[in-house]
């Protein structure tokens, strides 16, 4: 199944050029990074793809890479956070996951044009992270009370309260 996903990542590369940046293959499956300014054409053509397409968005999430270890052998992302889209093609029963990078303070495409799940794993993200979505249709907290502040996911989030009574050892 996963050959399926390759060949689609390969059509999505030439239908795209420069709008596609790699297709690399790790634990996950096929991964293709792209552009952020090509994130809903990539996300369109896949939807609409008649070999395999991927109608179904199982779950969207983030990444925040402010805190980037030196240890790695991988060269640091350019963007502080990273979206990814994990894909299904129901009729051909292979997944693909889309990245795409995101700079702090910048806003990211909404897919909810494409996928209607899209509404709810966008929220997520906002509320977790922090990351807009311009175009969605109600951007705004889902897990968190709209009067929290912050966002949880954060490499700079505090692990502890303010309040004393958060850390009984104290």
């Amino acid at each position: 199944m996963i050959e399926k996903a390759r060949q689609a990542a390969q059509r999505l590369k030439r239908s795209l050029g420069e709008g596609v940046e790699e297709v690399c293959e790790d634990g996950r499956g096929v991964v293709v990074r792209v552009r952020l300014d090509s994130l809903l054409a990539a996300l369109e053509f896949l939807k609409e793809d008649r070999t395999a397409p991927f109608n179904m968005l199982s779950d969207a999430t983030a990444v925040d890479w402010s805190t980037w270890s030196e240890k790695s052998q991988k060269s640091p992302p350019a963007t502080r956070f990273s979206i990814y889209y994990n894909l299904y093609s129901i009729p051909a029963r292979t997944r693909l996951f889309i990245e795409t990078g995101v700079g702090e303070g910048q806003a990211a495409p909404s897919a909810t044009g494409l996928y209607a799940s899209a509404d709810w794993a966008e929220r997520e993200i906002y509320d977790m992270f922090g990351i807009r979505f311009s175009g969605h249709p109600d951007l705004r907290r889902v897990l968190m009370p709209e009067e929290f502040e912050g966002f949880p996911l954060l490499k700079e989030f505090p692990l502890k309260g303010e309040d004393p009574q958060d850390d009984p050892q104290e």
